[in-house]
Order: structure tokens, then C-alpha cells, then sequence
């Protein structure tokens, strides 16, 4: 080979109506640099556009891609390309209910999911978790039985990483995630009453600054919390935000963290909370810079199916609400469902296919091509308090809702609680390309219709 010359080989287009033919010399190195399409020899295989061959002497190149070979044969070979590391992805609060529903569709569809144009490239997907205990047995089993896509090149629990201690970094590298092409950030300290309790555990979880030191962009499931509640459909560009609670407070930081503000929470938005909230918001000056093809989801209240893990996840034998409100109908048991709370409920279909539109985005961009952090309301398309959702349910069901108590929430007392956080969806619809995000009735059919 290294006496031979290289060459450039040109494939000829039509012109007009007329078909362009050229006969080139035989026995040289020719590579196929422009084929818009794949490129057929005489003997019917295909070589693409990139593809080196020694062509036999007297072939002719006729239009864009005939090949006359005059009764000879190429030799083809394909230089050896250099082997790309997989990508790196880390999901954190990977044991809940949104992590298993995610991690089982990575799994399966791979990150691009059924339009997954990377072809050759692989990914290493990080779960990260803190204390579930069947979570790796469960995860085996789920593995054990399915086939994994081809781009899933490993999947890894990393266990006990809790986000309250200084070492949830050194741990996620120590299990061999030492870069990361991108970060998907559920974890949370969920539940505002162990918030309101645990203010400094509350801080440190919702707020973990140290996951900017990777470097890589953030897929951020924040809450509709952040909004104060005092009107319907707010709009993630205009409406102002103002949390009533400490979650609330904890996950607005973490967003303000990801856009790079010198300030995490305003005078009005601590309220007569400044004190307490202050002693443990971390200092903007130690933080890292932000990776600004990060994204941030606020999030409603999540409905659908049981977890794809056999045990479920931390909040046990209901995955979500609805399961709850179905085990109450079903034994007859009186419950008391809030009338005057409302919020734009969002189905796990829905917010997966946000999750992972937003991810693509993200490890897509080039070096070096940068956009601005952007805030997106992930909500479905009804507004609806929980008594609506307990009535609608038990009329799909077919079930007695005469135990579906209708109540206030109390003004005082208990956690605050903001009383109308439905929101306008449209950025995220328009972004996300769906006709519409499902409502009550879509989540309700689809949850219960096996």
C-alpha cells in the first residue's frame, strides 16, 4: 500500500437530462468523500461515503452513483476509526419513583429513545441513591430480564449518596464517575413537613452545589412549589415566585444556583423566614460556575403506574396518589381530599419524554456552543384539586366515592401550603412538540387501562 497514490474519487452528478459519465484510471486509492447516499458497487453491496477502495482498471462512474466495473472487482477496506469513550450520565434520587420509571426507559430505548440518530456512541448510566435497601437486588432482576439497548453500554448503582454529608462527591467518583457528560438531578428532600423540620438537611439536599463541580449540564426536576399560590396558571417567563415553605424556598435556590445568580433567594422571597433560612443557604461566592445547557423543570404533582422495580420506591405501596386514592375507594376507608388546593397534574409518560428531550439537548451541544438556562412549568393540561382527582377516579373505577370527603385545607396550622399552583404549559409543550401534555382524564385511562 505505501507505493500506491491516493486519490479523490468525485462521484459525478446528472446534469439536466443528461447522465454525466467519467473513466478514471484503475489500480489507485481512491476515497469516497461526497455520496449523499450510500454508495452501490457492481456486485451489490454498499460502501459509504468515506469508504477507501482500490478501483480495477477501465471502471466507469455514470450519474450519481452507477458504477460500471468493466468486469472487475474493488477491494474495499475502511480505515479503522478511533474507538469513543462512552458518555457519562449520572441520575441522582435514581430509587425513586421518577428515577426507576427513567432508568427502565434508558434501558430500553437508550437515551435518543426510538430516534436515536448517534450511532456508535455508548453511555454509562450512573444511579445514584441513598438508603433503599431492595433497590440493586430489584435492579438486577429488571436487568436480568430485559435486553438492554445496544447504546447502553453499563448501568451502575452508586449507593448511599446522601446529599446532607460533605463526601456524596468523592463517593460518585469513587465509583468511577470522575467526569460526566450530563447530570439528570431528581433527588430531593420531598415531603415540606420534614422540610419545615429539618431545615438544614432540607438545604443541604435541595440545594447540593457541590454537582457543579462536574461541569456538565443539569436537568433540574424543580417544583411548582416555587409559586406563591395565589392565582391560577402561572407562567414560568412573567409570574414572579414567592414559596411559602422551606421545600419550596430549598428548590428556588437550586435554580438560582444553576442561573449563575449572585443572589439565591430575595428579601420577599425569604419572607419572616431570613434568619433561619440564611443560617444555611450556601455562599454564592464558593460555588462553581454553572454549565448553562442546564434546564429546569418545575414540576407538578407526578401521576401514573407502579414503579418498573418490583419493591416499589421509598414512599412504599402506593407509587402515586392515584394508587393511594384507588386503595381508599376500594376498602371503602373515609378519606378527606382538599377542595381548595389545585395544581396542573402531570403523567410520568409526560415528564419522561421532558426528561429526555432535555438530556439530548444537552450532551448534543458542541464545544463550545453555549444557550442561556432555561426554566420550563411541566405540568398536564388540567387543573384540578385532589377531591377532583378522587371523584374522577372512582367514576372511571366504577367505585362508591360517597367515602371521598370533600374539605378545606385549614388556613392555619400544619405546613403552609400555596393554594392554586395550576400553571400555563405551553413553553413546554411548544418545546417538547406534543400535541398537548395529558389531562386528569389521559392519565386516569392510561394508568388504569390494563
Amino acid at each position: 500500500m505505501d507505493n500506491e497514490m491516493i486519490g479523490t474519487f468525485l462521484i459525478c452528478a446528472i446534469a439536466g437530462d443528461r447522465i454525466m459519465s467519467i473513466e478514471i484510471p484503475g489500480g489507485l486509492i481512491y476515497e469516497i468523500i461526497n455520496a449523499d447516499e450510500e454508495w452501490v458497487h457492481g456486485e451489490g453491496s454498499k460502501l459509504r461515503s468515506g469508504t477507501k477502495v482500490i478501483l480495477p482498471p477501465g471502471i466507469e462512474i455514470i450519474g450519481n452513483a452507477n458504477i460500471d466495473f468493466k468486469g472487475g472487482k474493488p477491494r474495499v477496506w475502511v480505515e479503522e476509526q478511533p474507538q469513543q469513550q462512552p458518555r457519562k450520565i449520572l441520575i441522582t434520587g435514581s430509587s425513586g419513583y421518577v428515577g426507576q420509571h427513567l432508568l427502565a426507559s434508558l434501558a430500553i430505548q437508550g437515551v435518543g429513545g426510538e430516534t436515536d440518530s448517534n450511532e456508535g456512541v455508548t453511555y454509562e448510566i450512573f444511579l445514584a441513591y441513598n438508603a433503599l435497601s431492595t433497590f440493586e437486588d430489584d435492579l438486577n432482576v429488571l436487568l436480568k430480564d430485559m435486553k438492554l439497548h445496544p447504546s447502553i453500554a453499563r448501568i451502575q448503582a452508586i449507593p448511599n449518596i446522601d446529599f446532607s454529608t460533605s463526601d456524596y462527591i468523592q463517593k460518585i467518583q469513587s465509583a468511577g464517575a470522575t467526569t460526566l457528560d450530563a447530570i439528570i438531578h431528581l433527588a430531593a428532600l420531598s415531603s415540606p413537613w420534614s422540610c419545615e423540620n429539618n431545615v438544614s438537611d432540607a438545604w443541604k439536599v435541595n440545594c447540593p452545589v457541590g454537582l457543579l463541580s462536574f461541569g456538565a449540564p443539569i436537568t433540574y426536576l424543580s417544583t411548582d412549589q416555587v409559586y406563591e399560590g395565589t392565582k391560577s396558571y402561572y407562567q414560568e417567563d412573567t409570574d414572579e415566585t414567592l414559596p411559602v415553605n422551606v421545600y419550596g424556598r430549598t428548590k428556588l435556590a437550586f435554580e438560582r444556583v444553576l442561573l449563575g445568580s449572585d443572589t439565591l433567594l430575595s428579601e420577599i422571597e425569604l419572607g419572616g423566614n431570613s434568619s433561619s433560612d440564611c443560617k444555611h443557604m450556601p455562599d454564592t461566592k464558593s460555588i462553581p460556575p454553572p454549565n448553562p445547557n442546564s434546564t429546569i423543570l418545575r414540576s407538578s404533582l407526578i401521576l401514573g403506574g407502579p414503579t418498573p422495580l418490583k419493591n416499589g420506591c421509598r414512599k412504599g405501596s402506593f407509587p402515586s396518589f392515584l394508587q393511594f386514592i384507588e386503595s381508599r375507594l376500594k376498602s371503602s376507608t373515609p378519606t378527606d381530599y382538599f377542595i381548595n388546593e389545585f395544581r396542573s397534574v402531570v403523567h410520568i409518560k409526560d415528564v419522561l419524554r421532558a426528561i429526555m428531550h432535555f438530556l439530548n439537548k444537552a450532551i448534543e451541544r458542541k464545544a463550545g456552543s453555549r444557550r442561556k438556562v432555561e426554566i420550563y412549568n411541566l405540568g398536564g393540561s388540567t387543573r384540578v384539586s385532589r377531591y377532583d382527582i378522587a371523584l374522577k377516579l372512582a367514576t372511571h373505577l366504577k367505585l362508591d366515592h360517597s367515602t371521598a370527603n370533600g374539605v378545606d385545607r385549614p388556613a392555619i396550622g400544619g405546613v403552609p401550603s400555596p393554594p392554586d399552583i395550576s400553571m400555563n404549559v405551553d413553553k413546554i409543550t411548544n418545546e417538547i412538540e406534543v400535541a398537548k401534555m395529558d389531562g386528569l382524564d389521559e392519565i386516569i385511562e392510561h394508568t388504569f387501562s390494563i
